[in-house]
């Protein structure tokens, strides 16, 4: 006997709300991957993928979510949003596989509407919570990184202004 689900599609805005329910597995991830390329087709729209409906996935649909995410950060518009919700079936999943914290999962609608709006802005005007906390965490490494390196090369441009100086026979700026 086939799994018992259904999912709707609807449009707040500009994003597409997939919600599936009840259960999706290798019999009927098709219904949701084509859910999802509609959804995620139109490069004016982002998509919240609503999972917290889900009652049982597997891996299959596990991989769909990780190929359609990978698909839209290719985009970079930020595209898709999944939502998992607090102690659901799906959040179970994709913690045990590792997932969570490396694809763009929100506990809320909330939550994952700010960010998808965010999405829709150009990079160097979105405000950071748009950020997912693992993408945060990476940028923030990142901005560590690039102030220790600029900080290096400002060391070295001082020392090579004092160098100079020096050698021009005028006294040293202090440092």
């Amino acid at each position: 006997m086939p799994p018992v689900a259904d999912i709707s599609v609807s449009r707040e805005g500009t994003i597409d709300l997939v919600e599936p329910h009840g259960e999706y597995d290798l019999a009927n991830v098709s219904q949701l991957d084509a859910a999802l390329e509609q959804a995620l087709s139109d490069d004016t729209t982002s998509c919240m993928l609503d999972l917290s409906g889900v009652t049982f996935l597997d891996s299959t649909v596990v991989r769909a979510v990780v190929r359609w995410s990978n698909d839209a950060q290719l985009s970079e518009r930020e595209a898709l949003a999944v939502v998992l919700g607090e102690g659901s079936f799906g959040l179970r999943v994709f913690e045990l596989a590792g997932l969570a914290n490396k694809l763009p999962v929100f506990s809320s609608r909330d939550s994952a509407r700010t960010a998808l709006l965010e999405g829709q802005r150009s990079r160097n005007e979105r405000q950071l919570q748009w950020l997912t906390d693992a993408e945060l965490t990476s940028a923030r490494s990142e901005a560590e990184a690039a102030s220790e390196a600029a900080s290096r090369r400002l060391h070295d441009l001082d020392g090579e202004q004092r160098r100079r100086a020096c050698s021009d026979g005028s006294r040293p700026e202090e440092a």
